[in-house]
């Protein structure tokens, strides 16, 4: 079976050695590459295509998060795990809505952090324990925040459907489309529609009508 092959992306030298020598340890993963900012994670993520990419959240030049967010608007297959020593919750919002992988705090043992590296590569997510209860907490207020209008918009948006079959199927304008995709972007704390329906999908606010083309 081959590794798992690992980008490493931390701008303290230490954690750097200390994650790779420990991963190196472990014969199923191979560390292809580290480096210590945004820009050359996304350089070597696009050209390494890496299993997993373990990101900090504070890189100098472009942060985690939004290497992460490129990294899923390309669709690229490489998998995410942030690491941070921050569990605000605008992090664990953002790090929601783009769907990353795993977010683990940098407290953790660094054998936690492996075992992470292996789960997020077989697919699975992975939250240190300490973000559990939060995360909870932040997907039902975003929930609860979302108006049956919302709702029955995204629904659409899932379907494919662009802003005027939008408004012709429910019988609104255009323009009302357009402001409530505006607040659903700001309350999913998205940037995209293809972001709020991931969103509202993984947490079953909506039912997955992108498995269902055509229907009505």
């Amino acid at each position: 079976m081959a590794p798992i092959r690992v980008l490493i992306a931390d701008d303290h030298p230490p954690l750097r050695y200390g994650l790779r020598v420990l991963l190196e340890q472990d014969p199923g993963m191979q560390v292809i590459a580290e480096v210590s900012d945004g820009f050359s994670a996304l350089q070597q993520i696009e050209y390494l295509q890496p299993d997993v990419a373990i990101l900090d959240i504070r890189l100098p030049g472009q942060d985690g998060l939004e290497v992460a967010r490129i990294v899923h608007a390309q669709g690229w297959p490489t998998r995410v795990l942030l690491l941070s020593a921050y569990a605000y919750d605008a992090y664990l919002q953002e790090a929601i809505a783009i769907g990353v992988e795993g977010y683990l705090l940098k407290n953790e043992e660094l054998q936690t952090i492996v075992s992470a590296v292996r789960s997020v590569a077989q697919g699975l997510t992975v939250f240190s324990p300490a973000l559990r209860d939060r995360i909870r907490s932040l997907q039902c207020e975003s929930a609860e925040i979302l108006t049956r209008r919302d709702l029955e918009i995204l629904e659409q948006v899932a379907r494919g459907k662009a802003d005027k079959e939008i408004a012709r199927h429910l019988g609104i304008s255009e323009r009302t489309v357009r402001h409530h995709l505006t607040q659903i972007f700001q309350k999913l704390q998205v940037r995209s529609r293809t972001e709020a329906v991931w969103v509202a999908l993984r947490n079953g606010w909506i039912s997955r009508l992108v498995d269902k083309p055509g229907q009505e």
